[in-house]
């Protein structure tokens, strides 16, 4: 889902009497929204103050028109000082400083002129208008040369000084589709729901099991098996995303006992996977090998990883298959927490649930994850637009913040051999 272009054809017929009519409010306790309200305020303390930016080096460069407000400008900005977001590496580690630049305009200037412009700007195929902190001017940004011509007539009519104002072409502006969205064609790591309960879309893949009545290359996908209605057993779940029933659940594998296979503990209901296979329905628009890309991943236990999807680079390929080995980076991507990498914390564990149910010989990462994330693709990044895929993400370890998946060996099995990842 994209924004459209907004364009509003030029209207010549405005008159600069209307055009000079719409001016800012200018009460005595007017406050603008968010960090320009800060800024705003800050004016009004100091004159001449034009706004603050930190730079590359972490230190904090405030803009006055009139430096013999220095003193009273520092004193004024220690709290933004303080609450200075840090970065581990230098030099972003040491305190930040505060430098002193002369700034051609204050603050309130720049922002009576940027509420006047505003009234016209939309006129002229505008994208984008803000007041530049870190250069001390409004930046109008713009779709082509011709409006870019257009706007710098308006500025001369409005009679702003053409040196307060930097005019230049920018990108159309994309509405970021999240992976919790209605989204076509399929891919893995898309939300996904089942009986209104939310999961994730794990890897699409052709699957065959003529054992138990599944075709040679069936279209469909695996998710955990958990995210059936009844785990361990094939139950028919219909899955939907975005609101449309996209395939349901075709084989569920059974539980297996120490009578069965004596690595199951005695008294344990066993599998090598928490996952399950579902079919597609017929007519599903979907990319086989495909895991969705989002803008950003993250690093460790802490924070969550982006949602929305790259709209340059939406999707990784699945060039082949990775096993986990411990002290290696490993990555998901899921409805709830997003893009996430972690370093592999266990290998080959053995998973005891509360509910008698076991599953053996499972891996750890060191990610975020959270509820909704079940299903989620487990995959090692090999390029810009490739991947490996590594399993499916089932659990989540409540001391160490890590997640719990089956990997492709553990994947197989269960399910058996007749599983195509990759798009071939």
């Amino acid at each position: 889902m994209y924004w459209k272009s907004f364009r509003v054809f030029l209207l010549f017929s405005l008159t600069a009497a209307a055009i000079f009519a719409q001016t800012v409010p200018t009460g005595p306790r007017f406050t603008p929204p968010g960090l320009d309200g800060k800024f705003f305020e800050l004016a009004r303390q100091v004159p001449g103050f034009g706004g603050y930016f930190f730079d590359e080096n972490g230190d904090l460069n405030v803009y006055l028109t009139d430096l013999s407000q220095e003193e009273a400008a520092r004193a004024a900005v220690t709290e933004g000082v303080r609450n200075r977001g840090e970065r581990p590496q230098q030099p972003w580690s040491r305190p930040a400083k505060i430098v002193v630049r002369r700034g051609d305009f204050d603050f309130a200037q720049l922002h009576r002129w940027r509420a006047r412009l505003s009234t016209a700007l939309p006129k002229f195929d505008v994208r984008l208008l803000d007041i530049d902190e870190a250069k001390n001017r409004i930046f109008v940004g713009v779709s082509d040369e011709a409006a870019k011509s257009n706007v710098l007539t308006l500025i001369d009519q409005l009679g702003l000084p053409q040196n307060a104002v930097i005019v230049d072409l920018v990108a159309d502006v994309s509405r970021a589709t999240s992976i919790n969205d209605y989204v076509r064609p399929l891919v893995g790591g898309l939300a996904m729901w089942h009986n209104g309960d939310p999961c994730t879309l794990g890897v699409n893949v052709w699957y065959t099991n003529l054992a138990v009545g599944i075709p040679v290359g069936t279209p469909g996908f695996f998710t955990a098996s958990h995210c059936g209605s009844t785990q361990g057993s094939t139950d028919g779940t219909v899955f939907t995303q975005g609101g449309a029933g996209i395939g349901y659940e075709a084989w569920d594998p059974p539980f297996f006992t120490n009578a069965q296979n004596t690595a199951c503990p005695a008294g344990w209901r066993c599998r090598w996977s928490d996952v399950a296979f579902a079919a597609n329905y017929a007519g599903v628009s979907r990319h086989q090998g495909a895991l969705v890309q989002t803008l950003y991943r993250s690093f460790g236990t802490q924070n969550s990883g982006s949602l929305d999807i790259n709209s340059a680079s939406p999707e990784f390929t699945v060039t082949g298959v990775t096993y986990p080995v411990q002290g290696t980076y490993l990555d998901k991507v899921g409805m709830a927490t997003g893009w996430t990498s972690g370093t592999v914390h266990r290998t080959c564990a053995n998973v005891y649930l509360s509910d008698g149910i076991a599953i053996l010989c499972q891996d750890v990462v060191e990610a975020k994850v959270g509820g909704g994330d079940s299903g989620s693709p487990v995959f090692r990044w090999t390029g810009s637009t490739t991947a490996a895929f590594a399993g499916i993400l089932w659990g989540w370890d409540s001391i160490s913040g890590g997640f719990y998946f089956s990997n492709v060996d553990r994947i197989q099995a269960d399910m058996g051999t007749g599983i195509t990842y990759g798009p071939n």
